[in-house]
């Protein structure tokens, strides 16, 4: 079994090292690169007490006993710098460490004892530095901030994917659903924590540190899975998605004072324009592209979409596009192409939102809209 802990180590510290060689490193990367250094150094010094080294040196006991309160800040800061990639690393965010900063000033006096005292402590049991009580306070510290930050953290993406329907036309590179199975990962680890504690509570069961340690080897390998299948993550090719990021955040997403017969105003000048221009062809278009063609505000163009048409931007421009596909399908332009290609030509980026976005339209699958047009 200690095998699997070093490797855990490894692919700990080697996602910090292609995270740290990158060459357009941002503020997410150096987060994550901090966080895998940490859980690899965590990984390590639990493998030294699972494989005994630790007998030798007691102190490393303590050491570790805070990092759990590192991994629910370094989770919701890394989930804040890739929702807005603007955001900097401001000296308040340092308030989020001060549980762990407190719990190791909590265990001074007993990381100041020397070996053989401290070893003596731990042989006969009786050690009036740590107490139960103590452990108490440390494991109700360390599971409430593990489920805060986890529930942050998805508060977070959630209010992101919402602002993603309300400006962009597409979700592939922005969506960040991987970032959502990554906060799910950390929450599985929170209720094995959650579970082998009151394992040992109850039963006086120890092995719920294998079970733990365990899982959080299997989240590194996680990371390191969907950080290459996303692509973005690892690789130096993302300056394409922190500008449409940036784009995104410079509008505003509270209701504008927009009057209503400017706002109808307005709704007319956008109807035109998208059955004159047909933007809903640009497979990136987003809002603030479309407001400032339009010589709109990008809020006031938000809240006529929202409140006079009842729909997100995500929503408006792809209804256009399903029409459009419907009428190239239905003309002589469509007998020569596939149905993938008309939606491309449509202005669609990936199959899966095509087909996602026409059944919800249509109510039918696109090969079920042709077949039933071929009968007709």
């Amino acid at each position: 079994m200690g095998f699997v802990f070093v490797l855990g180590v490894v692919q700990a510290f080697f996602i910090e090292f292609i995270l740290l060689n990158k060459k357009n490193k941002n503020l997410s990367d150096r987060i994550l690169a901090v966080w895998m250094f940490i859980i690899g150094l965590h990984l390590f010094l639990f493998y030294l007490h699972y494989a005994e080294f630790i007998v030798n040196y007691p102190h490393l006991l303590g050491l570790g006993l805070p990092f759990p309160l590192l991994h629910g800040p370094l989770l919701l800061l890394y989930v804040n710098s890739l929702i807005d990639p603007q955001k900097r690393f401001y000296k308040r965010n340092y308030l989020h460490f001060i549980p762990f900063l407190f719990c190791y000033a909590l265990l001074t006096p007993w990381l100041m004892l020397s070996v053989d005292d401290l070893q003596s402590h731990i042989d006969l049991a009786e050690t009036n530095v740590i107490t139960p009580v103590y452990l108490m306070i440390i494991l109700a510290m360390t599971v409430s901030t593990g489920v805060i930050y986890v529930t942050w953290a998805l508060l977070q993406l959630r209010k992101h994917q919402k602002n993603l329907g309300n400006n962009f036309s597409y979700r592939e590179s922005v969506d960040l659903k991987w970032l959502r199975n990554l906060i799910l990962g950390m929450g599985i680890i929170w209720v094995v924590v959650i579970i082998s504690n009151f394992t040992l509570f109850v039963n006086d069961d120890s092995s719920g540190d294998v079970m733990i340690y365990t899982t959080v080897t299997i989240f590194v390998f996680f990371i390191g899975y969907f950080g290459i299948r996303q692509g973005n993550v690892f690789s130096d090719n993302t300056h394409e998605l922190r500008e449409n990021f940036v784009e995104a955040t410079r509008v505003k997403y509270e209701k504008s004072s927009l009057k209503k017969d400017k706002g109808q105003e307005y709704l007319k000048a956008l109807e035109a324009y998208m059955i004159d221009k047909k933007p809903f062809l640009e497979s990136k278009i987003t809002l603030p592209q479309l407001a400032d063609r339009l010589d709109i505000q990008p809020n006031n163009l938000s809240q006529v979409i929202n409140e006079n048409l009842g729909k997100n931007f995500y929503d408006f421009i792809n209804e256009y596009r399903v029409e459009e596909f419907k009428r190239r399908i239905t003309s002589d332009e469509g007998k020569n192409i596939t149905l993938l290609g008309l939606a491309y030509d449509s202005g669609f980026s990936s199959k899966s939102t095509f087909n996602e976005v026409f059944k919800r339209v249509t109510g039918q699958t696109p090969s079920g809209f042709y077949k039933q047009h071929l009968e007709s």
